[in-house]
């Protein structure tokens, strides 16, 4: 039975007239988040499919006894003890998460200084933070909660286990080795927040902070040497002056705490380790070190690890360079290589972000979930105790529904120190009262489409497991391409004998990927003004269209398609309220007018927000009455031009914002509503049906609250992200990614867009981790694809394989919605792509620095 709770929305009383006056909907409060589970720190998973993080996967049985794993393979128990069946089902180590800010009671960053070594996260620590819990739910058992970065120079970590809701102590991983944050480049210079207010202010300033503070401790040191060696000899000195900064830089120069820095270049990275070893002291690890790879002999000759992020990129220009095959380049020399989350939303799917490895530079599964569970361990101290499935160790585990690295699994139950921490439960009720699959009808466009022994070049894909999308798979395939279109598709069509045969023979093809949402070809890097045309100044800019101002050459753009996006809806994500117009766009071309195949598909709103909590309203807010206002006299305006032409009367005075939004506001052309709480979203909802729009909500994180008043409008909903955080305290932990399903099961028309303008390219994972949450595989698959052009209008042309539509097709090692199966071909229009972008050649240029010489 689903509990319910009465919501505190106040549904607008004139803008929603017709809907109830509250909304029921799932909830989570801390007792229901309390594990019904329990072991006492004791108990067997029988045969469980052990994924140790040391050797291969085996079935076989775990013996855990007070809070610590006791043995492994076929194991006997007394009578009456907890057996837990684990058949069918996959037992990993615990993540740990080698760079997090969670569980921390106030900021983390003492940042009115550039040498804060004397603060300590373990000050203060907050047990009852529900980011614990909600990382538990990923898998994740133990953190280390860094100071932030604002300093050369920062404060001293705190290593923990996942205790949520108990005494700040406990928290506490005991016997974990003393750390200190220290960061490079941007952040200690303030560049982007507020540069120049305070030394340092450039990277030369950044070290002169290392060799000033390391001088003076060494001073420091020195000093109290001193006064030890006076006393020794009987005298009765005056003790130094105790500075606890100081102190903490002796502790690092006597070996006493770690380094662990924050760092992104490859000529600071350098720098650093180059200090320590001028000043006799080892960088434990590299944070982040995005451009590891480029010094990666350095690195391995200093001795350091190295943590960093699995695809993050061009959020500022020291991120730039970086490669998702980082984490592996630098395993693969030989050092400790971890990937990280330095994110509350990140860290619940760490296992996934380990798998990218696999995906993009090949890397071993065993290796790669070692990325987030036993080489972190090793970098913290503490792999004696955690981090893999090996007798002795803490019964730090995980049990999932499926493989620890596939997107499509995810957590069942996690344990620390024996106990269960977390436990999952379906408030959705997706399990028990699942969404449907729809059958899909197509209509024939085969009529008249064939072979043209006079037509352009013909390419073969031969032996593949077809997937259509609207009608069933079948091994063993064929697909035929000419012209732009598909004009064969079966088990076993004629090959016209001049056709470029591919055998594809073990591999997967698929419908190419379309990306919704996005601000492809609008920007490059995030933090650079001058690369940013994400959005417009001076409030409602209708007339802004994105085409002509698509940058063809973007590296975002071939980044893209390496992932299976053949397709894209790009336009401005910030602005307005009345944003502008979109367009869509084919990942290939040299110019703008090459990219684009539909201008002005859609005007983007950002619809006024209407808080949760809002007092009952008797009238519709002042920002909502403007819009309104907006749409009325774009539509008299139209009328007064349509008269005018009809009576050959003078034509009015031209307003171009008026003339844009007419034919939206007439319902001529669909309108993107960007509403994101459920609030907003009723008033959204309402405003479409009142102005008689062709609307499609954007976003909604908070459909699945009032997905009833959502379907019975009939609107359809581009919800996202999937990879995302609850809106608030007692929203279920997988909200989120149950959305998608709750929107399916209810019937209303639904695609998926990934609400990440660095990369879109990983929107068909967010349509797995719905999929692992309760979305029926077709409906995550169609949701990218077939649903996605269906939005678009386009559904005619792109998003399924049939005879006679464009041959947007890609092929994969895998399911598409695995992130470990690699694009191993994408065909846009029939032309086969490039794969390689500037992150491919990076990884080839640097890795040939490693090789011997």
């Amino acid at each position: 039975m689903i509990r319910t709770l009465l919501s505190s929305f106040a549904f607008l009383a004139l803008a929603v007239p017709t809907l109830r006056a509250y909304g029921e909907h799932p909830f989570e409060t801390d007792a229901l988040r309390k594990p019904e589970l329990v072991t006492h720190g004791s108990c067997v998973i029988r045969n469980v499919t052990i994924h140790s993080a040391v050797g291969p996967a085996r079935v076989g049985d775990v013996l855990v006894q007070d809070g610590k794993i006791r043995a492994l393979g076929a194991v006997e128990v007394a009578a009456g003890a907890l057996v837990i069946d684990g058949t069918g089902k996959h037992l990993a180590p615990g993540v740990v998460d080698c760079h997090s800010h969670i569980a921390v009671a106030d900021d983390v960053n003492e940042g009115t200084l550039s040498i804060t070594a004397d603060c300590d996260i373990s000050d203060s620590l907050n047990p009852d933070d529900l980011s614990i819990y909600r990382a538990l739910a990923g898998g994740v058992t133990t953190a280390r909660l860094l100071h932030g970065s604002a300093n050369a120079i920062g404060g001293r970590h705190e290593v923990i286990k996942l205790k949520w809701h108990g005494p700040a102590a406990d928290l506490v991983f005991r016997g974990a080795p003393e750390g200190v944050k220290f960061a490079l480049g941007e952040n200690p210079k303030r560049s982007n927040s507020s540069p120049g207010s305070r030394f340092p202010d450039t990277r030369m300033g950044v070290e002169a902070i290392f060799e000033r503070g390391f001088t003076r401790a060494n001073e420091y040191r020195a000093e109290w040497k001193a006064f030890a060696a006076a006393r020794a000899r009987g005298e009765d000195p005056a003790p130094p002056r105790r500075d606890v900064r100081l102190e903490a830089l002796a502790g690092i120069l006597d070996g006493k705490i770690d380094v662990h820095s924050h760092c992104y270049r490859a000529d600071e990275i350098v720098m650093l380790l180059r200090v320590a070893e001028r000043y006799g002291f080892k960088v434990k690890t590299l944070q982040h070190v995005l451009e590891g790879y480029k010094v990666a002999k350095e690195i391995l000759a200093h001795g350091a690890g190295t943590s960093t992020f699995a695809d993050s990129w061009a959020y500022k220009i020291e991120a730039y360079d970086a490669i998702p095959q980082n984490a592996a380049l630098l395993d693969s020399v030989g050092i400790v290589s971890s990937v990280n989350s330095d994110s509350d939303e990140i860290m619940r799917r760490l296992d996934t972000e380990a798998a990218k490895s696999v995906r993009y530079a090949g890397l071993d599964p065993v290796r790669a979930l070692a990325l987030v569970t036993l080489n972190p361990a090793k970098q913290l101290g503490i792999d004696a105790r955690t981090g893999s499935i090996e007798v002795g160790k803490d019964a730090d585990l995980v049990l999932f529904d499926g493989d620890p690295l596939s997107s499509l699994a995810k957590p069942l139950w996690t344990m620390v120190d024996g106990e269960i921490q977390f436990q999952r439960r379906d408030a959705f009720e997706l399990e028990s009262k699942p969404a449907p699959t729809p059958e899909l009808v197509e209509p024939d466009r085969s009529n008249g489409v064939a072979w043209n022994p006079n037509g352009g070049p013909t390419i073969a894909l031969v032996g593949g497991r077809i997937h259509p999308v609207t009608s069933p798979d079948f091994e063993r395939g064929t697909v035929v391409m000419q012209d732009g279109r598909i004009v064969a598709l079966g088990t076993n069509p004629p090959i016209p004998a001049n056709a470029t045969v591919i055998d594809v023979g073990g591999q997967d093809v698929w419908p190419g990927i379309i990306a919704l949402g996005t601000p492809l070809g609008l920007f490059e890097i995030s933090s650079i003004a001058g690369t940013d045309d994400q959005g417009e100044i001076g409030g409602d800019q209708p007339d802004l269209r994105a085409a002509s101002s698509l940058a063809a050459d973007s590296a975002h753009i071939p980044v893209t398609r390496t992932n299976g996006i053949t397709r894209a809806q790009s336009g401005p994500i910030s602005g307005g309220p009345l944003r502008g117009q979109s367009c869509v766009i084919r990942l290939a071309g040299d110019t703008w007018e090459e990219l684009l195949v539909r201008d002005r598909d859609m005007l983007h709103v950002e619809f006024p927000r209407i808080a949760n909590d809002a007092k009952k309203r008797t009238e519709k807010s002042d920002a909502v009455k403007a819009l309104e206002k907006k749409f009325e006299e774009a539509r008299e305006y139209a009328r007064v031009v349509d008269e005018a032409a009809r009576l050959g009367l003078p034509r009015p005075a031209f307003d171009p914002r008026k003339a844009a939004l007419a034919p939206y506001a007439r319902g001529q052309g669909r309108v993107a509503l960007h509403a994101d709480n459920a609030q907003t979203i009723l008033a959204a909802v309402a405003f479409a049906r009142e102005q008689k729009l062709d609307a499609v909500l954007y976003e909604a994180r908070e459909a699945w609250k009032v997905v009833d008043v959502i379907a019975s409008e009939k609107i359809p909903v581009v919800v996202g992200p999937v990879l995302d955080m609850p809106t608030e305290d007692y929203a279920p932990y997988d909200a989120p990614y149950a959305n998608a399903a709750v929107l399916a099961r209810a019937g209303v028309p639904f695609a998926i867009e990934s609400a990440d303008a660095e990369n879109p390219r990983n929107v068909a994972f967010h349509a797995a981790m719905a999929c692992a949450y309760g979305l029926p595989r077709v409906e995550a698959l169609r949701s990218i694809t077939y649903y996605a052009a269906r939005m678009l209008g386009m559904e005619n042309d792109v998003g399924s394989l049939a005879v006679g539509k464009v041959a947007d097709v890609i092929v994969t090692r895998g399911d598409v919605l695995e992130v470990a199966a690699p694009v191993t071909y994408s065909f846009i229009d029939g032309v086969q792509q490039d794969l390689s972008n500037r992150q491919t050649q990076l990884y080839e240029r640097w890795k040939k620095r490693l090789a011997p010489r």
